[in-house]
């Protein structure tokens, strides 16, 4: 299992507090990212190389120009980044970075910090090569975010309870 806390750590250092630590971090993106992905590869092994990046870049707008319309944004669930990211729990926070594209796993900017209690459940479901990862807060909205597998998502899911 990959640690992407340590990405976190080296290349986001300076967003940290003194004293704070990452506990425990998850890659993620927008809602059937991951299936249209899936797709525009099996396009692009017909089409080549072009047309899976042409495929990929397309499905990746879509699906987060989708996720940005369906949000309300006076909830935290609507707040939360619409496109590829990793979300990390520390000691005193969540802190949620945005990621260039599907396939670059460094975090490029802390786009959103909650407090520990924003979140009030995490919890995944699995699906054919993904997990749905559906986020609780505080103010009783969810949203649910695909998420790779291979992640700890049970410490994640047992981090976010203990708060």
């Amino acid at each position: 299992m990959a640690d992407w806390s340590k990405l976190v750590r080296k290349h986001q250092s300076d967003v940290l507090e003194p004293g704070e630590e990452v506990l425990a971090t998850l890659l993620f993106g927008p809602h059937g990212s991951i299936k249209r992905q899936a797709v525009a590869g099996g396009v692009g092994g017909v089409l080549g190389t072009a047309g899976m990046v042409a495929a990929q870049r397309s499905a990746d707008k879509r699906s987060v120009a989708q996720a940005v319309a369906e949000r309300d944004g006076a909830t935290l669930a609507g707040s939360f980044w619409a496109g590829f990211g990793l979300m990390s729990i520390t000691t005193h926070r969540i802190l949620v970075f945005s990621r260039s594209d599907a396939v670059n796993k460094r975090p490029q900017e802390l786009v959103t910090a909650y407090g520990r209690e924003a979140i009030t459940g995490v919890t995944s479901t699995k699906k054919f090569m993904k997990r749905d990862l559906t986020l609780d807060f505080v103010d009783g909205s969810s949203l649910v975010v695909d998420a790779g597998m291979a992640q700890p998502f049970d410490r994640f899911e047992k981090l976010v309870t203990e708060s």
